[in-house]
């Protein structure tokens, strides 16, 4: 017996394991590789993981078998699912987590206290007759009685391993919720976490300013990498278009150097009219030309929000490379705000100046459709159904993205949002239709391995395999992303501004998310 073969065997009486379930060659050497990005681990272990998951977690490297924890969610609807939650203690190691173990999906959520604090004893669960499956539709009655009970939150992160994250704003009085509401719905884990989503958009400016790394810039040397690496085509030529290419929107007034850049994410066509398909947030955050985190802290609003009720070709142009491409067409998000208020879908189609620019942008996956709203819901029940549409390590827009295989996604949730901006003491008298327009929802994702930073990504495509919605079978577009969750620490709610931003920033990231494609756009030919 080799010695690695012995070390691995007295691990195993050390941890009550029977030998004769002693890990294959391939289980030590995962076990081994500390700082590999393998997107699955210890995938012949399944059968181990039914009978004492905890035998799996004595296989993983030591730097973070401890940031794990095995538990099924079982429902009478669904029936069994088992995931892995994972609560990192070092900030920076390891740099990526698999996205399942023992093909059981791995889940970060954002970082909570459980059960909530509070000075009474809690209301009982509401539902325990009528549990929650949380890889299963989430019907929009239930949606409407989760904001109710929980009056004042806006939005739920709702993940497959049996957690439901209740989004509120910093006004939320947290202490009174923890004694008077319940600590669980439907069966779900209930906790409390501030709204603290970022837009995965790369800001940057064109000329020096000294200024100080933003929310949304994790540091101004990243930012910078990405500028000076950025290809500078010569003017005279039109740029020759591809999708995940770099599109920027830029501020019209003369005195502000800000831009904001996203990806083509989808060239579309309706009536023969092509239009490519960006980030609505692109070009919002470029109407209000600099960071506005002060205000959704508690900040006044100004009159640079009244820009967004006016026509956005009036304030911004729409620039890749050295050429102004094109104008905004039409928007799905016409009451779009401070990111993520008033977004029910973070997309715009943009007309091109000129077809020549555009001819080379089509989808590298043949026969492409739109995903059908019920494939849509099952992929919370898969293992890595979702691809990017284009390679992100695209190298003509940001050579120094250190991913250079093809990221894997991992389906690990759902977003509900609220898109009232008003008060929220007349919910319950708004009918269904009504509701169907209040709520905004997104696939909740990880990537492996990550993108590294995560900014700079928004409007890329994602697709999967399933039902279309013309009724056929084959590969559909799921959704464009969109944003950022950060798992940060423990959450201080009193916490804002500049703190609350070191705070973040030192977070790894939990997932990302992409809203659901709008009917409308259903109805225009991918090209």
């Amino acid at each position: 017996m080799d010695i690695t073969h012995k070390r691995a065997r007295d691990e195993q009486f050390h941890h009550g394991i029977e030998p004769s379930k002693r890990p294959t060659a391939h289980e030590l050497h995962v076990k081994l590789r500390l700082h590999d990005n393998e997107p699955h681990i210890l995938r012949t272990s399944y059968s181990l993981l039914e009978e004492d998951w905890m035998q799996v977690q004595c296989l993983l490297p030591d730097i973070w078998k401890w940031d794990v924890e095995y538990q099924n969610t079982h429902t009478e609807v669904g029936g069994h699912h088992g995931s892995w939650t994972c609560t990192p203690l070092e900030p920076d190691e390891p740099k990526c987590y698999p996205l399942t173990i023992a093909s059981a999906p791995v889940v970060l959520p954002v970082e909570y206290q459980w059960p909530p604090i509070g000075g009474v004893t809690p209301p009982p669960d509401p539902r325990p007759s009528a549990p929650i499956d949380p890889c299963a539709k989430i019907p929009l009655e239930v949606v409407r009685d989760l904001f109710l009970t929980f009056e004042g939150s806006i939005g739920f992160y709702l993940l497959i391993n049996g957690l439901l994250q209740v989004i509120v704003p910093n006004n939320f009085d947290t202490a009174w919720a923890s004694s008077h509401l319940p600590h669980k719905y439907g069966g779900l884990k209930v906790c409390y976490i501030s709204q603290t989503m970022e837009p995965t958009m790369l800001p940057s400016k064109t000329a020096t300013t000294g200024t100080s790394p933003s929310l949304m810039s994790p540091s101004s040397s990243i930012s910078n990498i990405f500028r000076l690496n950025r290809p500078r085509p010569v003017a005279s030529l039109a740029p020759a278009l591809k999708i995940n290419d770099f599109i920027e929107a830029r501020p019209r007034s003369s005195h502000k150097k800000e831009k904001y850049s996203g990806r083509i994410g989808l060239k579309v066509s309706k009536d023969g009219d092509p239009y490519l398909v960006i980030s609505t947030h692109v070009i919002t955050e470029a109407i209000l030309a600099k960071s506005h985190r002060d205000a959704f802290f508690g900040g006044s609003r100004d009159d640079r929000f009244e820009k967004l009720e006016d026509d956005w070709n009036e304030h911004v142009e729409i620039w890749a490379g050295n050429e102004k491409i094109g104008s905004i067409s039409k928007t799905f998000d016409p009451k779009a705000n401070l990111y993520p208020n008033g977004f029910h879908h973070d997309i715009t189609l943009i007309a091109p100046t000129s077809r020549a620019t555009t001819t080379a942008i089509k989808s590298l996956v043949p026969n492409l459709g739109w995903l059908h709203r019920s494939s849509w819901t099952s992929l919370r029940r898969q293992i890595s159904p979702v691809s990017f549409l284009s390679p992100t390590e695209n190298q003509r827009a940001a050579k120094t993205i250190k991913c250079s295989l093809p990221s894997e996604v991992l389906v690990v949730g759902e977003g509900i949002f609220l898109n009232q901006t008003s008060s929220t003491t007349t919910l319950k008298d708004h009918d269904t239709s009504t509701w169907k327009c209040l709520v905004s929802r997104a696939l909740l994702y990880r990537v492996c391995p990550d993108l590294d930073p995560p900014n700079g990504y928004s409007g890329m495509a994602l697709y999967a395999m399933g039902e279309r919605e013309d009724g056929t079978q084959g590969p559909g577009v799921v959704g464009f992303q969109s944003f950022v969750q950060r798992s940060g620490q423990v959450q201080n709610f009193a916490m804002s501004g500049p703190a609350l931003e070191r705070r973040l920033q030192m977070g790894r990231v939990a997932f990302y998310g992409a809203f659901e494609v709008p009917r409308e756009l259903k109805g225009y030919d991918i090209i």
